[in-house]
């Protein structure tokens, strides 16, 4: 009898993980899709004189035909940095500087007030076929000195399939720092 129950045991266990796999597949999470244009590599560096957050963006280019839900948003091996927010803006957005913009400073884009005003919360966010959107990051760096991370992870979907893309744009923020030369 011991032998009958261990089989039937074992028939369980092999049909939960047919299962098991079978609704990973009808998930439809895939690597490739909408917003696979967004993984896009290179390296930013910003200072922040004040230890303070920086902002970083990510260009968000559908190339599909329907809209794109945001799912998720997660740095990419952080060394020091956390999520302080992420925002999808209308536009493009600048690279580098304090987070949230300081829009009255000298060194500004005022220009980009009107995107900044009608930023949403990534996590819910859609996004349109087309390349007029970016994903804006604040970045808080944990102390003085270098902290960095590999790029951004966004989860998202679009059509009842779900997608993943990593966007291999690496930031490193120097914290206590003006200037960003590298000796």
């Amino acid at each position: 009898m011991g032998g009958a129950l261990t089989s039937a045991w074992e028939r369980r266990l092999l049909l939960a993980g047919v299962v098991a796999a079978a609704a990973l597949c009808a998930a439809g999470t895939v690597a490739a899709g909408p917003l696979s244009e967004a993984a896009g590599g290179g390296g930013l560096c910003a200072p922040s004189p004040t230890g303070g957050p920086v902002t970083a963006s990510y260009p968000l280019p559908n190339s599909g035909p329907g809209i794109v839900t945001i799912d998720h948003v997660r740095l990419v091996d952080p060394e020091g940095l956390t999520l302080e927010a992420a925002h999808v803006v209308p536009g493009r957005f600048v690279m580098g500087g304090p987070y949230p913009p300081d829009f009255t400073s000298a060194d500004a884009f005022p220009e980009l007030l009107p995107a900044w005003e009608q930023r949403v919360d990534a996590v819910g966010a859609l996004v349109p076929p087309g390349f007029g959107h970016d994903l804006v990051v604040g970045l808080r760096p944990s102390g003085p000195g270098e902290s960095s991370i590999d790029g951004v992870e966004i989860a998202y979907s679009e059509g009842g399939r779900s997608y993943l893309v990593t966007s291999l744009l690496s930031v490193t923020v120097r914290a206590g720092s003006s200037a960003c030369g590298f000796s």
